[in-house]
């Protein structure tokens, strides 16, 4: 079929059934290429049942799966006790931004606020919270895994290796943990919203 040239190695391709009526020498191991993926584990299968041990790229390729499942999950999980961290400190700030406005939330409905007029001002501070708060961690996570990357990379090199760029970040997902973001802050923000808009502005001033 062809013969391949590198810095070490050449290597022959050539179709099993031409050489299996030959006489050949013993050799130490051999390389066999299927034609499409799906052929690889019948192929591996008949080897072995030859009695010859099998290695393969794709197991390799099925190890740093795992693995890097398992580092998503981990991840995950300290994604979720985060995001239960920031929303009790959103409900936290925005109730302590009530307590501290009272009187202001008085005197806007004294001069003519309406109860949504108020409350459309604690969820717009809210999203605002929120949104800019999902753009914070974005880009902090951007400067982490960049880093963390760059140390990679020179390990690699210094191995002997090749640098590679084991983060990606599509638009899809970096729009999505934005909009996430802003509703969560807006969901937050929602019971004290409702409580400023409810107070009696007599109360408030008093």
């Amino acid at each position: 079929k062809g013969i391949i040239e590198d810095d070490t190695n050449n290597y022959i391709y050539i179709p099993f059934a031409f050489i299996e009526n030959f006489n050949l020498p013993s050799y130490g191991s051999v390389k066999i290429k299927v034609s499409e993926n799906i052929h690889l584990e019948e192929v591996r299968s008949k080897i072995l049942e030859q009695g010859f041990s099998v290695s393969a790229i794709s197991d390799t390729v099925a190890q740093a799966n795992k693995i890097f499942k398992a580092l998503q999950v981990i991840l995950a999980l300290f994604g979720i006790a985060a995001l239960i961290v920031a929303v009790i400190g959103m409900i936290n700030t925005m109730t302590i931004a009530l307590l501290e406005r009272i009187q202001e939330i008085g005197i806007m409905k004294v001069i003519g606020a309406s109860d949504k007029d108020v409350e459309r001002l604690f969820l717009l501070e809210s999203l605002i919270i929120g949104f800019l708060g999902g753009i914070s961690g974005l880009m902090l996570g951007v400067l982490s895994s960049q880093l963390f990357n760059l140390g990679i990379n020179i390990l690699a090199k210094t191995l002997g290796g090749t640098g590679i760029n084991l983060f990606y970040y599509p638009l899809w997902f970096v729009v999505s943990i934005i909009i996430f973001a802003s509703v969560v802050g807006v969901l937050t923000g929602t019971i004290p919203a409702r409580r400023a808009g409810k107070m009696d502005p007599l109360q408030a001033l008093r």
